[in-house]
């Protein structure tokens, strides 16, 4: 071990206190370990529901093709090519 490190933490010499000190961090893990599954849950469950309602939408036909049908297809445009070095002999 590093000899630094006992300048700073002393572990204890009492069997009771390590004792003590390993129920607590194995305490401390469990804790940890069952907000994970917590957190994991809530996060499960808030993608199942959203699947199920882009589902539910996609069965409905509450996507796009409504917008696609009322507008009409495609979209028309008319463009004109204008080249810069035309322009610049015409303005001479």
């Amino acid at each position: 071990m590093d000899p630094r490190w006992h300048q700073f933490y002393q572990p204890p010499r009492s069997p009771l206190a390590r004792l003590g000190l390993a129920l607590a961090g194995i305490g401390i893990l469990a804790l940890s370990f069952l907000l994970g599954l917590f957190v994991l849950a809530i996060a499960m469950g808030l993608a199942v529901v959203g699947v199920i309602a882009l589902t539910v939408r996609r069965w409905l036909g509450l996507g796009q093709r409504r917008r696609r049908d009322r507008d009409g297809g495609p979209i028309e445009v008319e463009y004109r090519v204008v080249h810069r070095e035309r322009d610049k002999r015409d303005d001479q």
